[in-house]
Parts: C-alpha cells; structure tokens; sequence
C-alpha cells in the first residue's frame, strides 16, 4: 500500500464517517441472515447491497478532506491524477473489505464452500461498480449534497429496476430462479461490470480534473 493510500486510509478512519455505511451494511448482512438453503441467491442479495455501500464509502472517502486541505494535499503529492486515483484506491480497498467480511461469514455460516469463488466474483463486480457510481457523485463532478444524494439514489433504483443491468439486476434475475444460471453468465455479468464501470470512472476523472 502506498504512502498516500495509507495516509488517506488513516484520515478516513479519523473523521469516523466510515461508521454508518459500515453498520448499515453490517444491518443488511444480519437481514439477510445465514443461508439455509443455497447460498448463491444469498450471495447475490449481499453483494448488491454493496453497491449503495461502496457508493456511500466512496463519497465518504472523496469529502473527508476539506477544499483547502484537499489542495494542499494534491500540491504535497504531484498534482491531481495522483490523489483522485489514490482516493478511489482507498474506496475500493475500504469496501472490499466489507465484501470479503460478508463472503466469509455467509460462507461459514451456510457450510456451503463449494460455490465460494464465484461468491467472490459477485462481490468483486459489485465492490468495483460502487465505487465506480461513487466517483460521479462526489466531490469535484458532484460539489452539492443535495445532487449527490438525488443522483445516488437514481443510480440505486436504476440497478435494481432496469432490466439485466450490470451488476445489481442481472445477478438478482440470474439467482431469481429455481435453478442457479450457469457460472458462464457470471464470468459476461461480471466483464459487463468492469467494462461499465471502467468508462465510468473514465468519465468521473475527465470531469473531475476540468473542475479542480
């Protein structure tokens, strides 16, 4: 881990932001409980939820520093690319954490490790794509909370609602039946998510640099 994730790892953990996603996620994994039945459906319910929770991790991650801190900081560490780049490491780390936190408690306590890679695939899509949605929604593409809190939310309902979108819909309607799909349809939902929430956090970066 570089020196500058560290040092924003440690900031994070100073402002205590990280708190309530941390416990609201941790609500969702008690909600959803252990598996008594096959775990991938349960799987599927966790990860999605991670979704919200990497959005929120990462607006957490991006607004922790004041303006005026966040310009010093850039100035210490070469510039711009350097830090955003830094930051959405950090958001990602942060909720991959709580991913891998949820696939080995639903893991152990369902006693099912058969299906635990591809648990680990669903958790992985949905940790990038949080963090993907996160980067447009905050600070500088997104500087009001109000817009940040409409926007995130339109983003939420969008996974879940939209047909087939990557990863949050298309995983629920994967798991929906009785029979699991095959792992094939999770390998294309998941180059889906990557490749969706690669051009996304593309698209944050070039507004973001115009706006620093």
């Amino acid at each position: 881990m570089s020196p500058l994730v560290r040092y924003l790892v440690a900031d994070v953990m100073r402002g205590q932001r990280w708190a309530a996603p941390m416990l609201a996620y941790l609500a969702i994994l008690l909600i959803i409980g252990p598996s008594s039945g096959p775990v991938l459906p349960t799987y599927a319910m966790a990860s999605a939820a991670l979704v919200p929770i990497g959005m929120w991790i990462t607006v957490v991650v991006m607004h922790n520093e004041e303006p005026m801190q966040a310009v010093i900081t850039m100035s210490i560490n070469r510039g711009f690319h350097r830090v955003w780049l830094a930051k959405v490491s950090t958001a990602l780390l942060c909720t991959g954490v709580l991913g891998l936190v949820a696939l080995c408690w639903l893991t152990l306590t369902s006693g099912q490790f058969a299906q635990v890679g591809v648990g680990a695939l669903d958790f992985a899509m949905t940790v990038l794509a949080g963090v993907a949605f996160g980067t447009v929604i905050s600070r500088p593409v997104m500087p009001k909370l109000g817009w940040t809190m409409m926007l995130g939310v339109g983003i939420c309902f969008a996974q879940l609602f939209v047909r087939q979108a990557p990863p949050v819909n298309a995983l629920i309607d994967l798991y929906s039946g009785n029979q699991p799909g095959p792992v094939s349809m999770v390998v294309l939902i998941a180059v889906e998510s990557v490749v969706l929430s690669g051009l996304v956090i593309g698209l944050a970066h070039a507004v973001a640099r115009r706006r620093v």
